[in-house]
């Protein structure tokens, strides 16, 4: 009872009122707590040791398993709060508790806003966008693009020897100079690590742009977007050889102005994207 009720009211107080000795409770607590206190002192050596022999890789489950494997009874949780108390963590636990804690950080992925409906009767409403690369002896080139659906012109595009958050943002900033984005506009994506970055998340924020992203591992749900990187390599990239990227650079540039006004799309009638564009923006 005195050592239930000892940090509520002094010990001598409690001796007193149970008729007990301070000296003798003290020594019935000296031989209470000794065993207990040399178990554990026991037990906190005995994982040291082991989660040295482990070379570190050890968690509290396999630290368990070693100690009663030598014949050491004890439990999980007794292991789990000593090696927590010093400090031991393997770095693949710690590795995994990152990862768990970064995927609990982050924002939620956008919905699919198209669900493969790649139609829309007003420009600057619906974008869709991707990133791909081109090979070159100086290294991969990377190209973003931003793309109208209603015109399928390519409103917007970037490239570097980087495949970041800048490249996409560079491509949205040349669609947006081009005056045809509407507020409020969709911009639709995958899930490329880029698209998802908190600062195209804010910056598509700043702009009045909603996010739409297909379901993962899914090319089908941003067809739009690959159809033009498609036509791309067979029309343009896939029989030549660029040996620095400043030259394949060029060659996007000037494939992106044929397909935008020189290229005859039959989807859209067999017009090209500007007259498209120009027709849909007339009429509106």
């Amino acid at each position: 009872m005195i050592s239930r009720m000892k940090a509520d009211f002094p010990i001598a107080y409690l001796c007193r009122r149970l008729g007990v000795s301070t000296s003798g409770f003290y020594d019935w607590s000296h031989h209470v707590t000794a065993p207990a206190q040399r178990r554990h002192e026991g037990l906190t050596g005995q994982v040291m040791i082991a989660f040295a022999e482990s070379k570190g890789a050890a968690g509290y489950r396999k630290v368990t398993a070693a100690l009663n494997r030598a014949r050491v009874p004890v439990n999980r949780k007794t292991i789990a709060g000593i090696m927590h108390d010093l400090g031991l963590i393997s770095p693949a636990a710690e590795r995994a508790f990152t990862i768990r804690y970064q995927r609990a950080s982050r924002l939620a992925d956008p919905v699919d806003l198209l669900l493969r409906n790649f139609t829309s009767l007003s420009v600057g409403t619906i974008l869709v966008g991707d990133i791909t690369y081109i090979h070159t002896r100086e290294g991969r080139l990377y190209l973003a693009t931003v793309i109208d659906l209603a015109s399928r012109s390519v409103l917007g595009h970037a490239t570097g020897a980087r495949m970041t958050t800048q490249l996409i943002t560079r491509a949205m900033n040349m669609a947006l100079e081009t005056g045809h984005v509407k507020p409020g506009a969709v911009f639709h994506s995958d899930h490329g690590v880029q698209y998802r970055s908190k600062r195209f998340t804010k910056y598509c924020g700043r702009h009045g742009i909603i996010r739409s992203m297909g379901a993962k591992m899914q090319c089908w749900d941003n067809a739009a977007a690959e159809t033009f990187f498609s036509k791309l390599k067979s029309e343009s990239l896939n029989w030549q050889t660029f040996t620095t990227r400043r030259k394949a650079r060029t060659e996007v540039i000037n494939y992106v102005h044929h397909f935008n006004n020189v290229r005859l799309h039959q989807t859209l009638g067999y017009s090209t994207p500007t007259e498209r564009l120009i027709k849909l923006t007339l009429a509106a």
